[in-house]
């Protein structure tokens, strides 16, 4: 008689489960890849639910090429010179491209309560961050997935005894893996807390217990799954739409608002002598403090942005004339490159954010999504409307971290702008600033003023500032942009404050 069928690989075991869901993952995420799906896979956790080792097990059945891993520690002390979701911005998923988190910010905000950094009533604004950034990243068609892994106490214990006998794994076990088993109780409330308080449609939580290895995988690999087998059918699903709903999606949306560069009022120009002497002066005052703002380890952010030939780069040059060059950069903002559009749009804003001491200063910025994107139709009506309360977001919780921001428009009159142009367009040495795109710009003159008009009127903040600057004379501009940034820095050191996180 023949032998008995082998128990652990009849088609219900579990062997044969995690078998099959094995190779029914590799088959969706190459699917997913195909079709350019980002995916975001959070994995959470209780100490000793078998993270790594679950974790491991997913990525040897994807491809490689694939996936990347982000390890959060709480530990590392160059992230913490950062905004608690800038490391996260920085490891965002790519076009096609899974991002796995092993740890989150999740992890960091509760191991921050955990240590006495944060009382309990201050976790809900930094869960309102958090669902902000999973929301944003899901309006840019980021699949989020997140998981938390949990195990009970006593098992917990099991397995620190267990890796503490060896030699080789007892390194893993710290005095603070134990302090925290001792607080496993009211760690794991406050969790189960976030996790209620964090979870929306777009982005469940799906928790899953570990007390066995297969099990947990079986319903880890189901989870992911699910998840992208559903982005499939959504993104397919978007590609059979027909065309002339798109084109719906671009037609022109006027802004009706308060107009604020009619507001403006240009002065006569200044007498250059006169220019000369203040400069000096606002460069020195200047001087001092950016060395003041180092000593408190004060970021700043300060944003350029204008009309064309309104004079940024002059601003930037008589601004960074008296700082010393280790403490600050400037980041000149043009077409984002090929790497930069297969990630949300703020990703590449985000990496250039400053740390604590120094200044990031942007000759152009995040807000050409609701510019020349919005004008030239490169995003949909819904893109550059999403990005008013993004970006509010996004500078409120630089604030919160301690960034002062201050967000320049240079303003110029349409007869001022021509002069300008041609005055370029006819010196040898200067030619190189004019472009035929600045003249098609200059052709929608009408259709960016209601744009500017709009983006202030929705994303000037009391944290955030818009300063219109007329800038028919430019050693008036010049001026004016120093005083508010002494201005804004004195204020900056005076209230000067560090955030926990």
């Amino acid at each position: 008689m023949p032998d008995a069928a082998d128990p652990s690989t009849t088609p219900s075991s579990p062997k044969s489960v995690l078998k099959a869901l094995a190779q029914k993952l590799g088959v969706v995420q190459r699917e997913a890849g195909r079709l350019g799906i980002p995916t975001l896979v959070i994995i959470e956790g209780l100490d000793a639910s078998n993270k790594g080792k679950l974790l491991n097990q997913v990525l040897l059945e994807i491809d490689s090429r694939s996936f990347k891993v982000y390890s959060t520690h709480a530990g590392q002390k160059e992230p913490r010179r950062y905004p608690l979701l800038h490391r996260f911005w920085n490891n965002t998923p790519a076009r096609g491209k899974i991002q796995f988190y092993d740890r989150g910010p999740y992890y960091l905000v509760l191991d921050a309560w955990a240590e006495g950094k944060i009382h309990e009533e201050e976790l809900p604004g930094y869960w309102d961050d958090i669902i902000n950034f999973e929301r944003q990243l899901h309006d840019g068609e980021v699949e989020i997935i997140k998981i938390f892994l949990n195990v009970s106490k006593k098992t917990q214990a099991r397995r620190f005894r267990k890796l503490e006998e060896n030699p080789k794994t007892s390194w893993r076990v710290t005095a603070k893996d134990w302090r925290r088993h001792r607080q496993y109780k009211s760690y794991l409330e406050l969790a189960e807390k976030g996790m209620k308080y964090t979870n929306r449609e777009y982005a469940r939580w799906h928790t899953i217990d570990t007390e066995s290895f297969k099990g947990a995988l079986i319903e880890v690999y189901n989870r992911i799954i699910d998840h992208l087998e559903t982005a499939i059918g959504k993104k397919k699903q978007q590609e059979d739409a027909p065309q002339t709903q798109t084109k719906r999606e671009n037609e022109w949306i006027p802004y009706q608002g308060h107009n604020y560069l009619a507001d403006t009022e240009f002065d006569v120009p200044m007498d250059r002598q006169l220019y000369k002497a203040t400069l000096k002066v606002r460069q020195e005052k200047i001087h001092e403090l950016a060395h003041e703002i180092h000593t408190h380890q004060l970021p700043i952010v300060l944003v350029f942005c204008g009309w064309d030939a309104a004079g940024k780069g002059g601003c930037i040059k008589r601004l960074v004339q008296s700082i010393d060059p280790r403490g600050y950069d400037v980041i000149p903002v043009a077409a984002p490159t090929r790497i930069e559009f297969s990630h949300h749009y703020l990703w590449r804003f985000w990496k250039e954010m400053p740390p604590r001491g120094k200044f990031a200063i942007f000759d152009r910025s995040w807000y050409g999504r609701v510019l020349v994107e919005r004008v030239e139709s490169l995003c949909s009506n819904q893109d550059w409307q999403n990005a008013f309360h993004e970006i509010n977001e996004m500078e409120e919780h630089l604030a919160k971290f301690g960034t002062s921001i201050i967000k320049f428009w240079l303003h110029v009159d349409k007869d001022t702008q021509l002069e300008r142009f041609e005055a370029r367009q006819n010196d040898p040495l200067k030619n190189w600033k004019i472009t035929d795109e600045d003249w098609r710009n200059r052709e929608k003159w009408e259709l960016y003023e209601e744009s500017i008009n709009e983006m202030i009127a929705k994303t000037d903040t009391d944290y955030a500032p818009w300063k219109i600057i007329p800038a028919n004379c430019k050693m008036r501009a010049r001026i004016k942009v120093l005083d508010t940034v002494i201005k804004t820095l004195k204020k900056a050191i005076k209230h000067a404050r560090k955030a926990p996180l």
